[in-house]
């Protein structure tokens, strides 16, 4: 940190706590916050991390409901009358409206506020589990297919609205750890959810395994009500900035029943001069139907830049296949011997999901002590504390181009030699692994590709994330036919080290690839003295 920004700091002490200036002290806060106590840059660090562990569990939450039904696929085979793999479509609707949700929702959140479209999206969540748990008519599977669909609709919204209020409250040295706290939270929902819902409906009829997200999702509920608070604020122009409630009570029902009255209004044109901006916000704010139609395309804007294109190659391919395996899995573990599987039970098919919890568990780790630190070091050992942000990308030479195309191709080879199934849950473990790490790299790795539009450019990459395991459930079966189970996932072991080109293209090249772009979208913090000398 240089001498002024050590005096920033010393007369702002709100914005670091001790241990964080203790090992910080070298480095420049970016972006600079202002002088104002409302910046959500200055809040004492306490309140930050309480409002990221209510994001975080409401992303959990969120995660739980639309898969919390992807275990027990026997009962509903013999409500339903479908087979295995009809029921794990169910699944598939849930990754669709994980998928298009958050389209829907962004442009929402910048009318009514980020904090009270989780609020909503929370509470609609848990209305779709009820709807979910009361069909147990044999006529109601495609009701039932349709309530996981909406539930995933409304419950990935929390996960793909938190990188803006990341990026609104933490420097861009702690946005890694944040990051990788907000997305294995989601993560660690999508895993948890089956699990408990298997143990839970092991000895009942499969509708108790929605019933008790309901409680789960109700608590939530009531945490985002006391504690979510809306984070946008205007560090040029203060007179832009709302008069929030300073009443517990004025200010909860401000934030989530009374429309813009704590949201920053935006018109999403530069127009020029902080000055002139000032002056035309001072006006009241009416959003027109024009530029609310701009804030809509802007995730298909920033979906059709080369930098998106690219990275959202990668992640289709290298996180797809941990979709398409962790989607899958139920199915292989409960066919039958005879037919090629392991003839697992609901109870010991929600025990092997614990190697994805071990799974995740090392990310969480990993992420934490790499997804800041080496991106740092990097900086300050090979350009002078300059920052790219192409330095993030080096986080996954291990755990994609080495760890998740081993994990494949022992998933493969278990399946193929029909192994004991603890080779295939190692397997899966490797998977988790290196899958998992990936995904809070590249989804901050494009935020900071286009800072100004982070929730969009989140739900841009969480869609490329979940596109191929939508689809697996459709066409598994012939590819199998085609080249046996073994060779299915070998193939998938080599195409996740071919996506990782992808990677080294951007590192690479990544500068010139960020500026072919439409000029209104792109920006970053490349160039930041991040590292003090």
């Amino acid at each position: 940190m240089d001498h002024k920004e050590a005096k920033d700091a010393e007369a702002s002490p709100s914005i670091l706590s001790p241990v964080e200036k203790s090992h910080t002290a070298h480095l420049v806060l970016v972006p600079r916050p202002s002088t104002d106590p409302r910046d959500p840059l200055k809040w004492p660090i306490t309140r930050k991390y309480v409002l990221l562990a209510v994001l975080c569990l409401a992303s959990f939450s969120g995660a739980i409901a639309p898969l919390s039904g992807q275990l027990n696929l026997a009962d509903q085979e013999k409500l339903y009358n479908k087979t295995k793999l009809e029921e794990s479509y169910a699944n598939s609707a849930a990754l669709a409206g994980m998928a298009a949700g958050p389209f829907f929702f962004a442009p929402i959140s910048h009318i009514l506020g980020r904090s009270s479209v989780i609020f909503w999206c929370v509470l609609f969540t848990l209305v779709c589990q009820i709807w979910g748990a009361v069909m147990t008519d044999p006529g109601n599977y495609i009701a039932y297919v349709i309530s996981r669909l909406f539930a995933g609709f409304f419950g990935a919204v929390p996960t793909v609205l938190g990188p803006r209020i990341v990026t609104d409250m933490f420097f861009l040295h702690q946005r890694g750890r944040a990051f990788t706290a907000l997305h294995m939270a989601f993560l660690f929902g999508t895993i948890a959810g089956p699990t408990f819902s298997g143990f839970v409906s092991a000895h009942s009829f499969f509708p108790v395994e929605f019933w008790w997200t309901v409680g789960l999702l109700g608590f939530t509920l009531i945490c985002c009500f006391c504690f979510l608070e809306e984070t946008g604020f205007d560090r040029e122009c203060f007179e832009r900035n709302p008069d929030v409630p300073a009443g517990i009570l004025a200010n909860r029902l401000a934030t989530f029943f009374f429309g813009q009255r704590v949201v920053l209004p935006t018109t999403w044109k530069e127009t020029g001069k902080p000055d002139a901006l000032c002056h035309v916000m001072r006006t009241k704010f009416d959003l027109t139907s024009v530029e609310q139609a701009k804030v809509g395309i802007t995730p298909f804007l920033i979906g059709m830049c080369p930098v998106t294109i690219i990275m959202g190659i990668f992640t289709l391919i290298s996180f797809g296949f941990y979709v398409g395996v962790n989607a899958l899995t139920p199915v292989w573990l409960q066919k039958p011997i005879s037919e090629g599987g392991y003839g697992f039970s609901l109870e010991q098919n929600a025990a092997f999901t614990f190697c994805h919890w071990i799974g995740i568990i090392v990310v969480q780790f990993y992420g934490h002590y790499l997804n800041d630190r080496l991106p740092l070091a990097l900086a300050r050992r090979y350009n002078g504390g300059v920052w790219k942000p192409e330095y993030r990308l080096h986080v996954l030479w291990l755990p994609s181009l080495v760890i998740n195309p081993i994990g494949l191709g022992i998933f493969g080879a278990a399946l193929q030699y029909h192994l004991h199934y603890m080779v295939l849950a190692l397997a899966v473990f490797i998977v988790t692994v290196g899958s998992l790490a990936s995904v809070p790299v590249t989804v901050n790795y494009v935020v900071e590709c286009f800072t100004r539009y982070p929730a969009e450019a989140g739900i841009v990459i969480g869609a490329y994330r979940i596109v191929y395991g939508l689809t697996i459930s459709f066409y598994i079966n012939p590819w199998v036919e085609a080249v046996d189970v073994g060779w299915v996932y070998g193939m998938m072991a080599f195409f996740a080290v071919f996506s990782y080109m992808f990677v080294m293209l951007l590192m690479w090249k990544g500068h010139a690839i960020r500026n072919i772009q439409f000029s209104s979208l792109g920006s970053s913090e490349e160039g930041e003295q991040l590292v003090g000398k």
